[in-house]
């Protein structure tokens, strides 16, 4: 366990903030503001249904962007929180696996793993 050097204080004082950050900018962040821009946009018939349809493709696209950076966030949260558990138990090659987890659930977005593995708190 040379490896490591953790603040287990400091960790969760991050994790808390990252957190706390991620509610704050799902609040804004929602379907229902989207709709609200478009639904704007649409008073103007056809002077602006064109700005309307490119509106509504860049927010399709911007979605998934959206969906990657909420997984990103919440795999980081889950992966990080885990290992440091782990790594506090003396379980160095389980933290080791969480991070390892971490990675391909913020790519996939797959939290099967956390799910089947992770502690319950």
């Amino acid at each position: 366990m040379t490896r490591w050097s953790i603040q287990p204080a400091d960790v969760q004082s991050v994790l808390t903030d990252v957190q706390s950050t991620a509610e704050e900018l799902g609040k804004e962040l929602t379907e229902a503001k989207f709709q609200a821009v478009l639904d704007g946009l649409v008073w103007g018939g056809p002077l602006t249904g064109d700005v309307a349809a490119a509106v509504n493709a860049v927010l399709s696209d911007q979605s998934r962007n959206l969906t990657n950076i909420g997984n990103r966030i919440s795999a980081g949260t889950l992966g990080v929180a885990n290992a440091v558990i782990a790594y506090n138990n003396g379980q160095e090659e389980m933290a080791g696996s969480y991070q390892t987890q971490l990675v391909k659930a913020a790519e996939t977005g797959d939290f099967t793993y956390f799910v089947e593995h992770g502690y319950k708190g």
